[in-house]
This record gives structure tokens, sequence and C-alpha cells, in this order.
């Protein structure tokens, strides 16, 4: 199993976007020989949350420079 080095603080934390949307990251974990998934909660309007996976690589290229892991994403046209 390789080590997580630094992503392990994100457990926990949250991310409100002006709209009052949130991302909150419940737990990061191995996943066999595959990678680290991300197990996250997104929370849009007065709704009930939604929980969502991602391979860890795939949730920092998306929104790690919420949490300060990386750059924002190129924009896509």
């Amino acid at each position: 199993m390789s080590k997580l080095s630094g992503y392990e603080d994100l457990v926990g934390q949250s991310f409100t976007f002006a709209d009052n949307d949130s991302l909150h990251v419940i737990q990061i974990r191995w996943r066999g020989d595959e990678d680290w998934l991300v197990t996250y909660h997104v929370q849009q309007g007065p709704g009930i949350p939604r929980k969502l996976i991602l391979p860890l690589q795939e949730f920092l290229g998306t929104y790690g420079h919420l949490f300060g892991k990386g750059e924002p994403p190129l924009p896509t046209e």
C-alpha cells in the first residue's frame, strides 16, 4: 500500500462556494491495486447532500486548489 503523504489532512475539510453550495471531504481510502479514492459530500441548495467518490488524482485536479493542493484546472471550451 502506498502512503498518502500530505493528503490525509483533506479529511474533514470543507469548502463553501459564494452561492452557499459546499463540498466536504469524508474519507480517503486505498482500494486494492487501483488508487486512493476520495469520498466527499456535495451540498447544493436546500436538498440532501450527495455522496460522491473520485480517484485522488482526479479529485485534486478538479478541487485540489480549493484546499491549497495545487493549481486550478484550465478552463475548457
